[in-house]
């Protein structure tokens, strides 16, 4: 396909198209490859365009997305920082969305995302709710490259015994209770006996759920392609789902 439009145009169009880009457009932008990570990362990392008017509200999203397809570990800490993201309320449909799908975008990158979030994790001048959001990435990441399960697994167990920052140890639980790892149980139920889990982002009954209950269930959308995304998930018009709302 010739790239007769600039990269930076194509990304521009994503805060104008409404519900979702059009397959012309999402051809043309991934036609130039990962020439078009730098504008995507620009947009997806807008924040604050998260809660302009529609449409530009869904930029950041759609560019969140089609990073999704040019996976590559240099977006990690860019996403990851973003976190946490503002939710005014459950009409906040974009915010919403965005928040609960960057840590998914992150899984995307599969088995070289691995050792980036652990050093990530590690790395004590980074902000603590991001060390904990790259290490319960890595459940996502185990879902989407199957063959490192067993080795984020093993590695989350060996550290859990430590003392770190709480919000990395809720990090650790959160991503051994949704893989469903059943031997942690035990050190698990003792972190939160301990104080050492913040169980507002990861209570105990939600672990001890995943932990029997074979691990988190929708784990797998880690593995949705971009338009399959955007049908079960949306964005949407509320007419399509027989509710009042105007849209989710």
């Amino acid at each position: 396909m010739p790239l007769d439009t600039p990269i930076a145009e194509l990304v521009r169009q994503l805060s104008r198209v409404g519900l979702r880009p059009s397959e012309r457009l999402v051809q043309q932008i991934l036609a130039h490859g990962p020439a078009a990570r730098a504008a995507l990362l620009d947009l997806a990392t807008n924040n604050a365009a998260l809660h302009e008017e529609l449409p530009a509200a869904l930029g950041p999203l759609h560019a969140l997305r089609l990073l999704g397809e040019l996976p590559d570990v240099a977006i990690i800490a860019p996403l990851i920082e973003q976190l946490p993201i503002l939710i005014n309320g459950d009409e906040d449909v974009p915010a919403r969305l965005y928040a609960g799908e960057v840590i998914q975008i992150i899984g995307r990158i599969g088995a070289p995302a691995v050792p980036v979030l652990w050093a990530y994790a590690d790395d004590e001048r980074n902000p603590s709710m991001a060390r904990s959001a790259a290490v319960s990435a890595l459940s996502w990441v185990a879902t989407a490259a199957p063959e490192v399960r067993d080795a984020v697994i093993a590695e989350a167990r060996r550290r859990l015994p430590t003392e770190m920052d709480k919000p990395v140890t809720t990090g650790l639980v959160t991503v051994l209770a949704e893989l469903g790892d059943q031997e942690s149980y035990k050190p698990i139920m003792d972190a939160y006996r301990a104080g050492r889990v913040d169980q507002s982002q990861a209570p105990a009954a939600t672990a001890r759920q995943f932990l029997l209950g074979g691990g988190r269930g929708d784990l797998s959308c880690v593995n949705h392609p971009l338009f399959e995304r955007y049908d079960l998930h949306g964005p949407r018009l509320r007419e399509d789902v027989d509710d009042d709302e105007d849209f989710e």
